[in-house]
This record gives C-alpha cells, sequence and structure tokens, in this order.
C-alpha cells in the first residue's frame, strides 16, 4: 500500500512543489529567450526523450496541473472527465504554465489532506494528500529533464524528497501496471538501495492476472537484482532516464521495475 503522508511531509511536498515549479518557469523562460548556455531553445528536444521537444514538456506540464487542481477540488475519487487536461494555446505558453502553478499551488495549499481525491493507482490513498506528494515528484523529474534541455547541470533533489520519490514509485505507481505485461508474467525479487540515506526496499513481483508487487523494507534475504545508487538518480533511473547508479544480478529483474 502506499505511504500515508504525514502533515510535515506533505508541506515539505508542498513546497518542492512550489520550488521545482519555480526552478522549472526559470529554465523555460531561458529557452524561449535562447539565453540557455546549450543555445538551446524551445523547440529543442529533451535529449533522453527526444519525441518531446521542451515546448512539449512544458504544456505537458502545464496541462497536469490543470488536471492535478481539477482532481483536487472536485472532492471525488471518481476519474476526471477528459476536458480537465486541456491542450496548450498556441501563443503565450509561458504565462499558461505560469498561471497552470499558481492554481495548483493554491489548491494543495487550501484543499484539506484527507479530503477525496481520485488516483490512478489502487494502491494509493485517493486523498488530496496524495497529490501534494505526486506533484512535487512529477515537477522534480520534468525539471531536470528541462535542465538537460538547457544543457545545464542537473541540480540534485533533496536526498529526502527524491527518497520518498523512490518510495511513492515502488509503493504506489507500480500498482498501475500490475495487470499489463510484463507484470502477469514476472516472477523476480530486486532490491533497491539508497546511499545518500542508507534506506532499502524489497520489491517482489509475482505472476497473475494481474500480477502483484509486496514491498518490504530492509536487506535480508535473496534476490535477483540489485540497483544501487544515490537518492537522485535512483529517482531518475526508475523514471526511465539515465542515471549513475550501479545494477547486481539479473538486468532484466531490475529493469521492471523502470516507469513507462
Amino acid at each position: 500500500m502506499s505511504t500515508v503522508l504525514d502533515e510535515s511531509r506533505r508541506q515539505r511536498c508542498i513546497q518542492a512543489v512550489v520550488e521545482e515549479g519555480e526552478r522549472f518557469g526559470v529554465l523555460a523562460a531561458e529557452l524561449d529567450a535562447g539565453t540557455a548556455p546549450s543555445g538551446a531553445t524551445l523547440d529543442s528536444p529533451v535529449p533522453w526523450i527526444p519525441v518531446w521537444t521542451a515546448r512539449d514538456l512544458v504544456g505537458h506540464l502545464a496541462g497536469i496541473h490543470r488536471w492535478s487542481t481539477h482532481i483536487l477540488r472536485a472532492g471525488v475519487v471518481t476519474p476526471p472527465p477528459p476536458e480537465t487536461r486541456p491542450a496548450p494555446p498556441a501563443q503565450g505558453l509561458l504565462g499558461w504554465y505560469a498561471e497552470g502553478l499558481a492554481e495548483l499551488v493554491q489548491a494543495l495549499r487550501e484543499v484539506p489532506a484527507d479530503s477525496p481525491a481520485w488516483h490512478m493507482s489502487p494502491a494509493a490513498g485517493r486523498v488530496a494528500a496524495d497529490w501534494a506528494r505526486r506533484q512535487a515528484h512529477e515537477l522534480a523529474v520534468h525539471r531536470m529533464d528541462l535542465e538537460a534541455t538547457a544543457g545545464v547541470p542537473l541540480t540534485p533533489v533533496h536526498p529526502q524528497l527524491a527518497d520518498d520519490g523512490v518510495d511513492e514509485l515502488l509503493t504506489t505507481v507500480l500498482a498501475r501496471w500490475v495487470h499489463t505485461a510484463p507484470f502477469t508474467t514476472a516472477d523476480a525479487t530486486v532490491r533497491v538501495v539508497s546511499r545518500d540515506t542508507g534506506r532499502s526496499w524489497t520489491v517482489r513481483l509475482a505472476p497473475g492476472e494481474p500480477g502483484t508487487v509486496v514491498i518490504t523494507g530492509g536487506g535480508d534475504g535473496p534476490v535477483d537484482a540489485v540497483l544501487e545508487g544515490g537518492a537522485t538518480d535512483l529517482l531518475l533511473r526508475l523514471w526511465g532516464r539515465p542515471a549513475r547508479v550501479d545494477v547486481s544480478g539479473d538486468p532484466a529483474a531490475e529493469a521492471l521495475l523502470r516507469g513507462r
């Protein structure tokens, strides 16, 4: 099951949305003005997601902000209608992004943590606090996507926040995929170890219709693969980005954990 967010951690996630969102906006403005060190612009491809340009990434995130805000404000656990995630405008993209971020932050601050809120994962608590967590990690990863596009060094995520991002992916996000291949046939155990904090997760994947995911803490017992790295690198790796990590054992088992 998803880790329940206590109030102090929820507030840290909301603050991360503010900080990561502002950093993302500054980078987008530099790309729009052509002042990025690499000479990249909003029309430059994201290096590790070449089907996206920076413009696509800004539009995607601004749309996600509006979608998440609708979910928070709706106060129900039923899925939002498609029109709550609008297409980006042809003009004024950066202003649209800033407006969406401000509305999201206001909603995260105003909506009670235990207010009902739909979530795409069956393992989530389906309360508003889940969305503070989801948006903090969404922004952190995409901010690094935009840094890579701008040709600037990646700014590490605070180790505790990055650890929480790893925990969210393993305990909440993975459950979204258990009804799809390769999870329905997967039979593997993988240990994930954060060198920054010493925290570890043991992930047991079992076949079925749907498959199952069981997460335990600690580092005991045999496993098929071990993934180790700093917290930010683990977050990048698990979301399918390049990262400085060490993988021992069966690489195919470790690959099962990576974001789609």
